[in-house]
């Protein structure tokens, strides 16, 4: 009497079973949940430190990249500005995406950020974020920021590339990979000095083929991605043009695997000939105080740009050196006058620590 009974329940598990696998294969079952996760908060600001870039950098991740048929943002109304989620310079995971939001199309106050993606099998989901446009004051130097102090990481500057968070020993890179950037101060900025120290917690064993070496430092007189420019730099969004600025004082390592040598580089804005100045060692886990200055000159008879860059690098646990790592009069057309300094960790886990500038 119960043979006919099981027979059917077990008719019934191999069809359940077979559905289920069916689902799988073609991509109707998610393998991860579909969700976007949003980095730096739900609620965000800009303005209110004043005029850094023309864009608003609005950054985060959707694990089932794979399913992805498309993702879009869009301001006020309907996700209409397609964006990029494939691994490429800004963009360093696969499902990572950074939408350039133009500040000047958000208007005063409360502005809604969609996120919207649609997957191959119909499905669509959608994140909204809060942004908020406000009419911030230049900020005015001297300038010191203490990590510690702060509520939210926006208090200081705008993250502009990667997920970011403060830890004990200041503001340190979540997500890893390539020029992961955090930008401080205004546009019009020109003539200042910056000084911080960098904790360098891992040197990435590989980078990608658009990235040459390892670099931890910092970049003056930088105003944001372009697209064009004197260098003719492609479309995408992310921008990914990454000139002019006015120059980057930072520790570089050999591009390759396996022990890289290391040296202190100035690398100019306007081009990517950047100079190996002085062959400097580092350890990882160890603290390195870093000054760098920028300071306009008289313009050359050409009308070109001139600017005396100097920077300097040492071990914290000794006394801060005299003498400059190296210093470099920078003579440009293109290079940028004026512009904030960016903290950048291309393909190194580091924190920086507190930074002071102060005008030259």
């Amino acid at each position: 009497m119960a043979y006919p009974l099981v027979m059917k329940i077990l008719a019934a598990a191999i069809v359940t079973v077979s559905i289920a696998v069916s689902n799988a294969t073609w991509g109707q079952t998610p393998s991860v949940p579909r969700v976007i996760e949003i980095w730096h908060g739900g609620t965000q600001r800009v303005g209110h430190l004043g005029d850094s870039q023309n864009d608003f950098n609005l950054m985060g991740h959707i694990a089932e990249w794979k399913e992805l048929d498309g993702l879009h943002y869009g301001i006020n109304g309907k996700a209409v500005t397609p964006l990029a989620f494939r691994a490429y310079r800004r963009l360093v995971n696969d499902g990572d995406f950074n939408a350039d939001i133009p500040i000047g199309a958000l208007r005063m106050g409360d502005n809604t950020i969609l996120i919207q993606a649609t997957f191959r099998d119909g499905a669509r989901i959608e994140k909204r974020v809060q942004l908020i446009r406000e009419a911030g004051m230049t900020q005015n130097l001297p300038l010191r920021i203490r990590w510690s102090e702060l509520k939210h990481l926006t208090d200081a500057g705008q993250a502009v590339d990667g997920k970011w968070e403060i830890g004990p020993q200041g503001l340190r890179t979540a997500e890893v990979g390539y020029d992961r950037v955090f930008l401080i101060g205004n546009r019009d900025w020109r003539d200042y000095e910056v000084q911080t120290n960098v904790t360098i917690h891992r040197v990435m064993p590989k980078t990608t083929l658009l990235s040459g070496g390892n670099g931890i430092g910092l970049i003056l007189r930088f105003t944001g991605h372009v697209t064009g420019g004197p260098r003719y730099f492609g479309s995408g969004q992310p921008k990914w043009g990454y000139q002019p600025f006015g120059a980057i004082g930072w520790i570089r390592w050999d591009r390759g695997e396996g022990e890289k040598r290391s040296f202190a580089q100035y690398y100019p804005g306007d081009n990517d000939r950047g100079e190996n100045e002085m062959p400097y060692p580092v350890q990882e886990g160890e603290t390195y105080g870093m000054r760098f200055s920028c300071k306009s000159l008289a313009d050359s008879s050409s009308g070109d740009g001139v600017t005396l860059y100097q920077y300097r690098v040492w071990n914290i646990r000794d006394p801060e050196p005299d003498a400059w790592s190296w210093e470099r009069t920078q003579k440009s057309r293109n290079a940028l006058r004026a512009g904030g300094v960016a903290l950048v960790a291309h393909h190194i886990d580091a924190s920086f620590g507190d930074v002071l500038v102060q005008a030259k």
